[in-house]
């Protein structure tokens, strides 16, 4: 079992990881996009997971996309979740790397 990160491992964390907080026992980025870039950007994002073995959730807000990482079988975060939050960070700032 993967172990979980203390609050101050978190709050170093989240220094580096521009624009994510924290909410409860999970990490949360809200990226404004328009809704024609949803489905790409959602796809984008899980290929990634997919490729590190640890989906997050993903869901479309009024004004973009919110992604959440979380353990569950930890029961909160853990360096799975940061390392998802930063291949997340390379899907939007264009470094997606290509599954073909």
């Amino acid at each position: 079992m993967t172990e979980r990160l203390t609050d101050e491992e978190i709050d170093t964390a989240l220094v580096a990881l521009e624009g994510w907080y924290r909410e409860g026992d999970a990490l949360l980025r809200d990226i404004p996009i328009t809704p024609d870039s949803y489905r790409w950007m959602r796809e984008a994002v899980l290929n990634e997971g997919d490729l590190i073995g640890h989906r997050p959730e993903v869901e479309r807000t009024d004004y973009g996309i919110r992604f959440r990482v979380s353990t569950g079988e930890a029961g909160g975060v853990t360096p799975k979740d940061v390392e998802l939050a930063a291949h997340i960070d390379q899907v939007v700032s264009g470094g997606a790397r290509d599954r073909g």
